[in-house]
């Protein structure tokens, strides 16, 4: 694996090694702590065996400098009880001691677990070296211990992602196919009912709410297809091809006029017509939301504005409705998936929370800009940003003429 797989664990970025000095006498402590300071360590100082035990149990060492005549427990009784201790049964232990050279006695201090065995006086350059040695060994192994819970931790996630991602898949096999099948037949069922001149006043009205009905799963299904779509990473996909959008705001107004004709939409464009390429089909899914959203959370004897001007390299649409501001708390989260803003239950029954959150995916996707404000004084208003043509990527690109036949694109 890469070093650069695991930069958030240098050897800079790892704590201090600590290393544990053992010795009765405060001078010989005094004397260690001086020799070993310019390595930038913690040093811990003990002054018997017994609390050289007590420290082990506080924390981890790199290694042990030990005294081996100390009274009570002496050096290498201590390192008979550290090595007995699965925890601390592999720390290096440094014996120092003034006694015989004799090789009976140096073997004997190597039997009780010493991994070196310094005479005093001790020379200061080659004790801060060994120390050192034990000090590279214990961070790199920090290390590696560190690198090892991020590659579990990094698999464990992989994992979570992958189940998440074929249950996505499983839930779009179910809803794109298991659900449109039946769901089409009711509908066609339905509306070919509805074509019948003869149906009585109660069965005409029985085939409208199935209609209905079946015209809103089919809107639900449509909607959690583009979130799953959006969810697995390959986006919404876009189609652009050259159109007005001047005319595509005018279609979507008069829709919405016909399902709610109470209502006024009001269109103010900068122009009569307002030619691009984008995907018309999904810039009318965004408009229809927008503008149902704004009709649906303004007062019933307010006018909704819908607005579109232009600048050389991009096209500008809003949404202005005159209802009550969206909380600030909310703003931030608007467009996340299963958000709605403050409604009555029967507004909430209606939405999934996916119609903003789509939208702005959408708008993403043709490499535009969707933004909203809101307060008391200036209402709600909605902002489309999006480049003259879906294909310019490149900030200030203008394109000329007609494109041919352009690429799908995903948010």
């Amino acid at each position: 694996m890469p070093d650069s797989a695991f930069r958030n664990t240098s050897n800079e970025e790892l704590p201090r090694a600590r290393i544990l000095l053992v010795d009765d006498t405060p001078a010989n402590l005094l004397s260690l702590e001086a020799i070993l300071e310019p390595l930038g360590q913690d040093l811990v100082l003990a002054r018997s065996g017994e609390e050289a035990l007590r420290e082990l149990l506080r924390g981890e060492f790199a290694c042990i400098l030990m005294d081996v005549q100390m009274p009570g427990l002496d050096g290498l009784e201590t390192a008979n009880l550290i090595r007995a201790r699965e925890r601390t049964r592999h720390v290096p232990i440094l014996f120092i001691t003034a006694l015989s050279r004799e090789a009976a006695f140096v073997t004997r201090g190597y039997a009780h677990g010493a991994v070196d065995y310094l005479l005093k006086p001790v020379d200061p350059d080659i004790l801060r070296a060994k120390v050192q040695v034990f000090v590279d060994l214990h961070r790199r192994g920090e290390m590696v211990r560190r690198q090892a819970v991020e590659l579990a931790e990094r698999r464990q996630a992989e994992e979570v992602s992958r189940r998440a991602s074929e249950l996505e898949q499983q839930l779009m096999g179910i809803v794109g196919h298991d659900i449109r099948t039946p769901l089409s037949v009711v509908l066609a069922t339905a509306k070919s009912q509805l074509s019948d001149a003869s149906l009585a006043p109660e069965q005409q009205k029985a085939f409208e709410r199935v209609a209905r009905g079946g015209e809103r799963i089919q809107q639900i299904v449509d909607l959690l297809m583009d979130f799953t779509r959006s969810r697995l990473g390959g986006g919404i996909p876009v189609v652009p091809r050259a159109g007005d959008l001047n005319e595509l705001c005018r279609e979507v107004a008069d829709e919405l006029h016909v399902a709610r004709p109470g209502r006024v939409i009001q269109c103010d464009f900068s122009r009569d017509s307002l030619h691009g390429v984008w995907d018309l089909e999904r810039m009318a899914q965004v408009l229809a939301n927008l503008l149902d959203n704004a009709l649906k959370y303004s007062p019933e004897s307010s006018a909704v504005r819908l607005s579109t001007w232009e600048k050389p390299d991009a096209v500008f649409v809003e949404v202005h409705n005159e209802g009550a501001p969206i909380p600030q708390s909310l703003l931030p989260h608007l467009f996340d998936a299963f958000r709605r803003g403050e409604a009555t239950h029967e507004q909430a029954k209606a939405s999934l929370g996916l119609g903003l959150y789509i939208a702005r995916a959408v708008v993403e996707a043709h490499r535009g800009r969707l933004s909203v404000r809101s307060s008391k004084p200036e209402g709600t208003t909605f902002r489309i940003c999006l480049p003259r043509c879906a294909d310019a990527r490149s900030r200030g690109s203008r394109a000329e003429g007609p494109v041919a036949a352009p690429a799908p694109m995903h948010a």
